[in-house]
């Protein structure tokens, strides 16, 4: 006796019509109606009788509804086709769900069992979710699920990608964020093997990034040298300047600062806005949190002490008769150093580099940001943005929650221990 007999009520000739079964050893069942507990286990209970194999499955729920989506293969159930049909599509009655089913061609199986995959993730309105699905479509790729969050003060939709179809991966990311761009919201797109994967070290740039305020240029106006050393910083942050070179000629305008005022700058220093709830509960959460920068060690080592960071890394400042000499010591701290010691640090703790995320302003960060698995670039300048994993503009730190799948609850418990 089956579990699910067909009622008289609902003729057998009715429901042959609605798919044709026979010779198809793969299909593909979809469900739509009220969302219920108990469905996946009331079609599973169908399927196992008939000895059918569960082969891919999605489910969307939105708004107490729900689409379900099961490929269906049935092997040696194939005999009993018509009566597997028949009881599923009566559960689906049952259950108050439209039903229907598509036969797939067996030679898709494969590429339903190595499909690649991204994760999409937006902080827009509806012309960003437009602009985007855009150039989705036009580099055949395809949207398997979409859904949206709202939290601390922010929206995002998360759209899973399939990437099968898509000729030129780079391509496609260089186009959504040239898009984003265009429609001025902030994106990730991310590799979804990697986006499973918890993250568990965050590497921060400093200037400009974790303080709004680059420190060299601060220094250079206490010094009487700001608009020289000003345009040699801005060349070389868009990547027209030799890093090291530029940063020993800047330096080297700053002979005779002396230590004190350097302190007092450093003691002004102004956070970049939300990155002290992002700390403190990225801390509260585990991270290891760091900062490596191009910048200075008299400001890294006050923002370690003051939120027990794991590490710092910044260039050093020769110091002399309590005055800065205009000289560096020790090894510079350029594009290729900073990825290096990302690499090191995560070595040292055990991390794999795809849990790792790493997150700058200017082009001395491209390596650092190709190098994790989750490279953010924040209020970036030109170009780095297309090599980042993600763009956030300035005064968004808090999309970096959203990113990482952080909640307002885990934000809220983290600051409720700090201040105990």
């Amino acid at each position: 006796m089956r579990l699910f007999p067909i009622s008289r009520r609902t003729p057998w000739i009715h429901l042959q019509r609605m798919v044709n079964v026979r010779d198809e050893s793969l299909l593909v069942l979809n469900l739509f109606g009220p969302d219920r507990p108990g469905i996946l286990a009331a079609l599973a209970e169908v399927l196992q009788h008939h000895d059918i194999e569960l082969a891919d499955l999605q489910q969307v729920s939105f708004q107490k509804n729900i689409g379900l989506h099961l490929l269906l293969k049935f092997g040696a159930a194939g005999q009993s086709k018509d009566s597997a049909v028949k009881d599923l599509l009566f559960l689906g009655h049952q259950l108050n769900l439209t039903a229907n089913f598509q036969p797939l061609p067996p030679d898709k199986i494969q590429g339903i069992d190595h499909r690649k995959r991204l994760v999409l993730i937006s902080f827009g309105d509806t012309r960003a979710v437009a602009g985007l699905s855009e150039v989705l479509a036009q580099e055949d790729a395809e949207i398997e699920t979409i859904s949206s969050n709202r939290h601390h003060g922010a929206r995002s939709f998360e759209m899973i990608l399939n990437i099968d179809g898509v000729s030129r991966v780079e391509r496609l990311k260089s186009r959504l964020m040239g898009k984003s761009r265009e429609l001025n919201t902030d994106l990730a797109v991310q590799n979804m093997a990697a986006y499973r994967k918890n993250k568990r070290m965050i590497c921060f740039d400093m200037d400009s990034t974790l303080v709004d305020m680059e420190g060299i240029d601060e220094m250079a106006r206490k010094a009487g040298v700001h608009r020289e050393v000003a345009r040699i910083t801005d060349k070389a942050m868009r990547g027209e300047y030799d890093f090291e070179e530029s940063l020993r000629q800047r330096v080297a305008m700053l002979r005779g600062l002396t230590l004190n005022e350097v302190m007092e700058i450093r003691d002004q220093m102004t956070l970049s806005q939300g990155i002290e709830e992002l700390l403190t509960t990225l801390k509260w959460l585990g991270f290891k949190l760091g900062i490596v920068s191009g910048g200075f060690d008299i400001f890294t080592e006050s923002l370690k002490e003051r939120f027990r960071l794991d590490f710092a890394y910044a260039n050093r400042l020769e110091i002399k008769d309590g005055a800065l000499t205009g000289r560096l010591s020790g090894d510079i701290i350029d594009a290729a150093q900073k990825a290096r010691i990302l690499n090191q640090v995560a070595c040292d703790n055990g991390i794999p580099l795809d849990q790792v995320v790493a997150v700058g302003d200017g082009a001395n960060d491209s390596l650092m940001l190709t190098q994790a698995g989750l490279g953010i670039a924040y209020n970036a300048k030109k170009g780095l943005d297309r090599v980042a994993d993600a763009a956030l503009s300035k005064a968004r730190f808090n999309h970096v929650f959203h990113l990482l799948g952080i909640t307002e609850e885990d934000i809220r418990e983290a600051m409720t221990c700090q201040a105990l």
